[in-house]
């Protein structure tokens, strides 16, 4: 009888230890270590280009009154300033503004904003830039809304303003500021925010 009780523990100790290894083999800890490096969506304004720089007869006329400046700001090129000097009641310029993207993922052209307000495409869109309840300048932007551009390419769009008859003599407008709205690839269409 005590060689039964030792063969019945020992075939018990031996199934606890197959028991036991085998728990331990089903609970392994297996690590993996890894990193995530993320695109970057980046633009910059390279070129600027207008219908009316200084000392240049006005467009659609033969006399010389208004002219503008375009300049991109050197420690931001995402920023350019445009300046209309001696403006008047149908004075229109055309520019031609260039984004090259800078970045390493492919974006689309979304949108424009003019002070925040979305500026639709293909159509002359007026603002009352000094808040007197008057359009002063009108916009039209051309064709670029839904194009793509991969890393180091660039888009080509046109800006046209159109100073309007309620526009003030002898003022000088506000500063407006146009956004380019990007987005990534393949997030066209996005709706902007207001």
């Amino acid at each position: 009888m005590n060689k039964r009780i030792s063969t019945v523990f020992a075939i018990l100790m031996i199934a606890l230890t197959l028991v036991g290894i085998s728990y331990a083999c089903w609970n392994k800890t297996l690590t993996i270590n890894g990193y995530v490096k993320t695109g970057k969506l980046d633009a910059k304004i390279t070129n600027w280009f207008s219908s009316d720089p200084k000392n240049t007869n006005d467009p659609g006329y033969t006399k010389d009154v208004g002219w503008t400046n375009c300049t991109i700001d050197p420690n931001d090129p995402q920023i350019a300033y445009l300046e209309i000097h001696n403006g008047y009641p149908s004075y229109r310029v055309h520019y031609s503004i260039t984004i090259n993207n800078t970045g390493n993922v492919a974006w689309i052209l979304n949108g424009y904003k003019i002070n925040g307000i979305p500026i639709p495409e293909n159509q002359w869109f007026p603002i009352d830039i000094d808040d007197d309840g008057k359009n002063d300048i009108e916009f039209y932007i051309t064709d670029s809304i839904g194009e793509q551009r991969d890393p180091g390419l660039a888009i080509e769009t046109s800006l046209d303003t159109h100073i309007m008859q309620d526009a003030h003599k002898d003022f000088t407008y506000a500063l407006f500021t146009l956004r380019f709205e990007l987005v990534q690839w393949n997030e066209y269409p996005y709706i902007l925010p207001p």
